[in-house]
């Protein structure tokens, strides 16, 4: 019996401390497993650390590398700039030489039937100005004909307008011969100088204005040539060829073409206007006795008439025909 219980304590001992053992492995075991994985976990932070600072680290580097490249502090070169090619430029030639090297396509033409010179005109009216003269017996290039009894012409360099009845294709000295020194007038008709005191203006333009060459007597014989602008014939007179107003001239001797009339009924002198009517201005006065040439009737009791050179309309009262 006292075997037996021996037998059962040692049995419960062995039991116990079994137990204990038991518990103690399992102690042992979780600890050493929370200590492995504690362990798992520093060693993966570690790793993930180590990596981050070879990532810092090459970083670090490229960052240097790329610095030693590209210095801030370093004077920069500056690009080599290209040289520029200078342009072509093209330089036009006076107009003088371009009309020159033209001229050879022309036709050449003379200046005669003049004193000493013609004018070259910037425009087809010899109202238009004047470029140059053109001396008698030079050669002009003749471009084409013009309106008003112009051609366009090319004198020295210069391009413009001069009078048709001046140019000619012969040149001067056949010319002075075959008219000894004047104009050719045996094809132009015969016109005489009728409705004038005493005697009418040859001038070198058809202008009252343009001054004047010679006058020609009442009477005397000329050389119609052609009509021109402002009322006024183109003549030749005595070797000079101008113009004339075309109310002073007839195509026969001692008739006028125009009625003469005198001025009366006034205390000095009346109006001729540029319109028949009494406001429409004024163009000059006409002295009592002066006589002028009557052209028509007009309306509103005027007549239209010519006063030296000056074209108009007076009141009818104060004419009289003679």
């Amino acid at each position: 019996m006292k075997r037996r219980k021996v037998r059962i304590f040692a049995s419960a001992l062995a039991l116990a401390l079994t137990v204990s053992m038991s518990g103690c492995t399992v102690s042992i075991n979780m600890e050493n497993k929370n200590k492995k994985e504690t362990e798992t976990t520093e060693t993966a932070e570690t790793k993930e650390e180590t990596t981050k600072k070879e990532t810092t680290e090459k970083e670090t580097k490229k960052a240097k590398e790329e610095t030693k490249k590209v210095d801030p502090t370093a004077t920069p070169t500056p690009e080599p700039t290209a040289t520029p090619v200078p342009q072509k430029v093209e330089q036009t030639a006076p107009v003088a030489s371009q009309q020159t090297t033209s001229q050879n396509q022309y036709v050449t033409y003379y200046v005669v039937n003049c004193k000493q010179s013609i004018t070259l005109r910037p425009k087809p009216d010899v109202n238009s100005g004047e470029i140059t003269q053109i001396p008698l017996g030079s050669a002009v290039s003749y471009v084409g004909a013009a309106e008003n009894g112009f051609y366009k012409v090319i004198y020295n360099g210069n391009t413009g307008y001069a009078l048709a009845s001046y140019l000619s294709t012969t040149k001067p000295s056949e010319t002075a011969a075959a008219t000894s020194g004047q104009i050719n007038t045996a094809n132009y008709e015969t016109y005489y100088v009728v409705n004038c005191n005493e005697s009418i203006t040859l001038r070198p333009q058809p202008d009252v204005n343009s001054g004047e060459i010679c006058q020609i007597p009442l009477g005397a014989a000329v050389s119609f040539i052609s009509t021109a602008s402002n009322g006024f014939y183109y003549i030749s007179y005595n070797g000079n060829t101008g113009y004339s107003l075309a109310s002073y001239l007839s195509s026969s001797s001692g008739n006028s073409s125009y009625s003469t009339c005198r001025v009366v009924n006034c205390n000095e002198s009346i109006t001729l206007r540029p319109q028949p009517d009494v406001d429409s201005g004024e163009i000059c006065q006409i002295p009592l006795g002066a006589t002028v040439s009557y052209v028509r009737t007009a309306s509103n009791g005027f007549y239209e008439i010519y006063y030296m050179g000056n074209h108009g309309y007076s009141l009818a009262n104060y004419l009289e025909f003679e």
